[in-house]
């Protein structure tokens, strides 16, 4: 008998094996996620001084690049800083041979800035966070001449990657607190083995979903649904307005759309040749 555990301090073991559970389902679906890039790098700027007054955070996955932090340090705004940063991360992704890019930003943050650049807004999540919302934007990147010098490191260093973060966080929270909250919920069999669950984070009165994964042998008997069962009403009892995701055309959307979600965007060719879907469901 299985049983259904939800943890709000998961350990990076079972989540990592709900993350390798999916990662196995797509690699069985779409081969050639094996011969595509796959990576993080940090661009990053530093002053006379050594100390970092600038950097973005990318991700390589899918052949696209996903633009996670751009920060710049307030003495350093307004003197194209931001735009250099953006540029530079944007050569790495081509010369990786990935041709599209997409971030998000919110209402009180950079969509003007990404917009000067080329981005253009596919998708929203109202009240995210609450009074605000958020905007998910693409671009075709197109190879730029004159593009900064700066440090590249490609996976980031773990020190950089966290101090760039927690200034991040820091300068979004003058605008509004966040709280980020894990959340996990797994399926264990009677030995307490990881068969299935899912896993996202809790903030901005969002949650956002990252993970999703059942063991073939317990597929197709409702444990997916139950899992969502009982993240819905966790989040109702924590007040959320709604829950956001990804999925592709190779994975779950029609088992989405029947629990509620709905598309408000998509990325073509995500991975090459396939679709992914930006999902969301209101919880109000």
């Amino acid at each position: 008998m299985l049983t259904i555990e939800l943890d709000s301090a998961p350990s990076r073991t079972d989540i990592q094996t709900i993350r390798s559970g999916l990662g196995a389902y797509n690699l069985k679906h779409v081969p050639v996620l094996t011969e595509l890039v796959n990576t993080d790098v940090a661009i990053v700027a530093r002053g006379q001084d050594k100390q970092i007054i600038g950097g973005a955070i990318g991700e390589l996955s899918w052949g696209w690049l996903y633009v996670d932090t751009l920060w710049v340090d307030a003495s350093h705004r307004q003197n194209g800083l931001g735009r250099q940063l953006m540029a530079a991360i944007e050569d790495h992704a081509l010369q990786n041979g990935i041709p599209h890019c997409y971030l998000m930003t919110t209402s009180f943050q950079a969509r003007p800035f990404y917009e000067k650049l080329g981005y253009k807004v596919i998708g929203q999540n109202q009240d995210r966070p609450r009074g605000h919302t958020m905007y998910y934007l693409t671009k075709v990147l197109l190879p730029a001449q004159n593009v900064p010098e700066f440090e590249i490191q490609s996976p980031p260093y773990a020190h950089v990657a966290q101090r760039l973060n927690d200034i991040f966080i820091q300068d979004a929270e003058k605008n509004v607190p966040l709280a980020n909250q894990p959340l996990a919920i797994f399926l264990r069999d009677e030995a307490g083995t990881v068969q299935g669950g899912l896993f996202g984070n809790l903030f901005w009165d969002w949650f956002d979903l990252r993970f999703v994964w059942i063991d073939d042998a317990y597929r197709g008997q409702g444990y997916a649904r139950r899992l969502f069962e009982v993240l819905d009403a966790e989040l109702q009892r924590h007040h959320t307005i709604g829950i956001v995701a990804d999925t592709t055309d190779f994975q779950a959307l029609d088992f989405y759309k029947t629990i509620g979600f709905e598309v408000f965007g998509t990325l073509a060719d995500r991975p090459p040749g396939h679709t992914s879907y930006l999902i969301q469901k209101s919880l109000g």
